[in-house]
C-alpha cells in the first residue's frame, strides 16, 4: 500500500514539473525595436527612427535612411537651453525606462554643419552643447537584440 502512495506522489510531482516547464516554453520572448524619447523637464519629445538592424526576431525589421541630417531636418525643432540636461527614455511594447534591453550601449552626438560634438550618455541622459545654434541630434542605440539610430532637430538658444 505504501508503494502505491509513493507512485501517486511521484506522478503528481512529475505532472507539476511538466506544467511548469510548459508555461516557461510558451512565454512570449518577442521584442520589437524601441522607440526613443527625450525627456526635458516635464516635457517628452519622440525622436525619429533612422537606420535599424534588428536581429532579435525572424521578421525583417531592418530599415535604412541614407541621410540622417535630411531626416532630422523634417522633424519639428526642439528648443533647449545651452548645457541643459535631457533624459533618454526608450519604449518597447508598452514598457518604458532607461535600461529595458540587455547589453545596451548608447552613443549621443550633436552635429552642427560638419562639426561633430560627442555628448556622452551618462545615467540615462546627456547635456546639450553650450554653444547656441541648430544641431542634428543622433542617438546610436546598440543592444544584444539589435541596433537602431534616432535623430532629432535641436535648437540651442
Amino acid at each position: 500500500m505504501k508503494s502505491l502512495s509513493k507512485q501517486k506522489y511521484f506522478a503528481a510531482a512529475w505532472l507539476i514539473c511538466i506544467l511548469l516547464l510548459t508555461g516557461c516554453i510558451g512565454e512570449d520572448y518577442y521584442e520589437d525595436p524601441p522607440t526613443a524619447h527625450l525627456e526635458i523637464g516635464d516635457k517628452k519629445y519622440k525622436l525619429k527612427e533612422g537606420n535599424r538592424n534588428w536581429r532579435f526576431t525572424d521578421e525583417d525589421l531592418n530599415k535604412e535612411h541614407i541621410d540622417l541630417k535630411e531626416l532630422a531636418a523634417k522633424q519639428k525643432q526642439i528648443t533647449v537651453k545651452p548645457g541643459g540636461r535631457a533624459l533618454l527614455v526608450y519604449e518597447q511594447n508598452g514598457k518604458d525606462g532607461h535600461y529595458i534591453y540587455t547589453g545596451q550601449t548608447i552613443g549621443v552626438v550633436a552635429r552642427k554643419g560638419d562639426e561633430i560634438q560627442i555628448l556622452g550618455e551618462q545615467a540615462g541622459g546627456f547635456y546639450f552643447p553650450k554653444e547656441k545654434g541648430n544641431y542634428v541630434l543622433e542617438i546610436d542605440f546598440d543592444s544584444d537584440q539589435g541596433d537602431t539610430e534616432f535623430v532629432g532637430n535641436i535648437k540651442v538658444e
